[in-house]
């Protein structure tokens, strides 16, 4: 996990060019009204294919959802995995991912903010994994500047790098995205207890 990127799924680079048509337009749709809202009829309206077309590349709707979830993550801005591990101090990791997340809950707001995961197994699934992973990735990262088991903090700062959380400061408080940043770097250090609140001098513990 340590080097993994994030990368989208292969499966669409498999796709011939209407399925990717497909793919696209069903992108653009959920963006504008939602997944739920979205019926099989207008993807083939906006595609320019016929309804069966569409049923015959796309028979599920997991299907027809990781063809999407491919298209839509396929332009996200990638998440720095190496730069986050290599950080010289907690700190300067937690400037990373303020950063890093939030690129890409601005991308992914679009998609996110219609909370389809309450509604569609595959979304809600989807957003599993990429939780897991990221905590998987900040328990290595945590691991290397401090002692003892970095499950519960982990969690924590998964928590705090959360789209809802992000949402909240940006779009209902109305911060800047700049003051959400450095706001979201002293709750990461807090989370962690006085000690890691202050600039740390010291490089990743060996």
């Amino acid at each position: 996990m340590a080097t993994r990127k994030y990368t989208p799924s292969k499966r669409l680079t498999q796709l011939s060019e209407r399925q990717q048509r497909v793919a696209a337009a069903t992108a653009e749709l959920h963006a504008e009204k939602g997944p739920v809202a979205t019926s099989y009829a207008d993807i083939a309206q906006r595609a320019g294919v016929s309804l069966p077309t569409v049923h015959s590349y796309f028979p599920t709707q997991a299907a027809l959802m990781g063809a999407c979830t491919g298209h839509v993550a396929a332009g996200a801005p990638p998440l720095p995995v190496e730069a986050i591990l290599a950080a010289p101090n907690l700190r300067a990791a937690a400037a990373t991912l303020a950063v890093s997340m939030d690129r890409l809950h601005t991308y992914f707001e679009p998609w996110a903010s219609w909370r389809a995961e309450l509604a569609i197994p595959f979304i809600a699934e989807f957003r599993t994994t990429n939780r897991e992973r990221l905590t998987m990735l900040l328990v290595q990262l945590l691991s290397r500047h401090r002692k003892g088991p970095q499950a519960a903090y982990a969690a924590a700062w998964e928590s705090l790098l959360s789209f809802d959380l992000w949402q909240r400061l940006v779009r209902q408080h109305a911060l800047p995205r700049v003051r959400a940043r450095a706001l979201l770097v002293d709750l990461l250090l807090s989370a962690l207890g006085p000690e890691s609140a202050t600039p740390s001098r010291s490089g990743p513990r060996r």
